[in-house]
């Protein structure tokens, strides 16, 4: 363990902000529930916050040896692997492998979206993971490459029949090659010096080249706050952090914007010329918005459980978070299986207003319009089931498009099903829906016809 000072502007002065292990102690909770361990020493358990510049990191915190050696043993057993699949042994769920696929489809729509994308390009991805992202870009024609330091890099040649993901450290990560894009998601707030990365992936792109970077934003979590503040996180940064240290270490933002599965900032950017730190954090700011967030998870634990009803539980988001919409959501969902549809329709939409963003899926705006469709269809109106279902295969990821799917599923590696249940995502539904609609439509079109010809 040692202490550190911030990374952005290097003072060395800091504010509290959350203190995991004496919160374990004041409420006599296990530290096990939410405290990580390393050879048997609790550690990243203080969130602080810079008293100049309000960037909010962790420490003290494991050394950077302590640090790699975690991440090779211990960090996909500890935060994202869960019980492993019995049928073919892998260290990961079902779920794990389909929210890498969903970003992978995710990433790679928005980059074709914003031109980047072009057959014959260098990519990197830093802290690939399964490889997912990689695996899509070189499918499509990319010379698509990963770094990895876990055990999920073994894994990307069963899964994708890749073989371009480096298991190693980034720090390592040695090449001659430049590369048109590098993409470095739900990863930078992982290292211990993300300043350097930052310098070694600038030396590493083209000049035309840009970088795309997701990462959470402490100002719109996604979690419980235990959960959120996470202990392999070492930074949790705002938009202002993330500008102050893009532009120290010679970045222009061309794109901002939040994205992906845990909606957390998404920014690409380009090489330019290094500027002074220009934004600055204030942390009672922080400390107010973290406690206004609190209340409103907890009102939504509570309405969970039973022990607070809609009523109350939106009484406490209409105080503290009103754009707050998870409890909106479930209620709607409780409506339109009672068979209120209206109801939950008019919930739905009010769901659609609010853009704070939010971890489950199935709470964005996508799938939101692939609910509204298929409760439209099931209660007769077609015409607006046509228009929701339209807008819901513009807004949610082409999961269908990701080029492994059929394969992993004909292996038994990935049930795409089983993953659209467990994250209540309208995939399966809106294609049925879609399905009916075309014969209906099929159907008119023939009978019209023979009424025009009089056959």
């Amino acid at each position: 363990m040692e202490e550190v000072t911030c990374e952005i502007c290097g003072s060395a002065e800091y504010d509290v902000l959350l203190n995991k292990l004496w919160l374990c102690e004041k409420h006599n909770w296990s530290k096990d529930r939410i405290i990580l361990f390393y050879n048997n020493v609790p550690v990243n358990y203080r969130n602080v916050c810079c008293k100049q510049c309000g960037l909010v990191y962790i420490n003290p915190r494991m050394t950077d040896e302590e640090t790699i050696e975690f991440y090779k043993r211990q960090y996909r057993e500890e935060f994202t692997a869960g019980k492993k699949n019995e049928s073919w042994k892998l260290p990961f769920t079902n779920l794990h492998l389909g929210i890498e696929i969903y970003n992978a489809v995710v990433r790679y729509d928005f980059l074709e979206r914003l031109g980047y994308l072009r057959e014959g390009i260098n990519t990197l991805d830093i802290g690939s993971s399964l490889g997912a992202l990689p695996a899509y870009l070189k499918a499509k024609g990319c010379n698509a490459y990963g770094v990895e330091i876990s055990q999920f890099s073994e894994y990307t040649k069963d899964l994708f029949g890749v073989d371009t993901i480096f298991k190693m450290t980034f720090e390592d990560f040695q090449t001659d090659m430049k590369f048109d894009i590098i993409t470095i998601c739900d990863a930078l707030e992982h290292f211990s010096h993300p300043q350097k990365v930052l310098l070694k992936i600038r030396y590493m792109l083209k000049d035309d080249g840009i970088v795309l970077i997701e990462v959470p934003d402490i100002f719109k979590p996604h979690k419980a706050l235990l959960g959120f503040f996470s202990n392999a996180h070492l930074f949790t940064f705002s938009p202002n952090s993330i500008r102050n240290l893009l532009n120290i270490t010679g970045f222009e933002v061309l794109q901002f914007e939040y994205g992906g599965y845990c909606m957390n900032m998404r920014v690409i950017a380009k090489k330019s010329e290094a500027k002074k730190m220009q934004f600055k954090d204030d942390f009672p700011a922080i400390v107010d918005f973290v406690l206004r967030y609190h209340k409103c998870y907890s009102a939504l634990e509570e309405y969970k459980r039973g022990s607070l009803s809609y009523e109350s539980a939106m009484a406490v988001i209409n105080e503290t978070i009103p754009e707050y919409s998870v409890i909106k959501f479930l209620e709607a969902l409780r409506l339109i299986d009672k068979g209120d549809i209206a109801g939950g329709k008019r919930l739905l939409f009010e769901c659609l207003q609010s853009d704070f963003n939010e971890e489950n899926l199935c709470v964005q705006k996508g799938n939101i319009y692939g609910l509204l469709a298929i409760a439209s269809f099931n209660n007769g109106d077609m015409e607006n089931a046509k228009q929701f279902m339209e807008k819901a295969y513009e807004l949610l990821p082409r999961f269908y498009d990701f080029p492994y799917l059929e394969e992993l599923e004909r292996k038994g590696f990935f049930d795409f099903r089983g993953f659209v249940f467990e994250t209540y995502l309208s995939y399966i539904g809106l294609s049925e829906v879609r399905e009916i609609l075309k014969k209906q439509q099929s159907r008119y079109n023939v009978k019209n016809m023979r009424k025009k010809t009089g056959r």
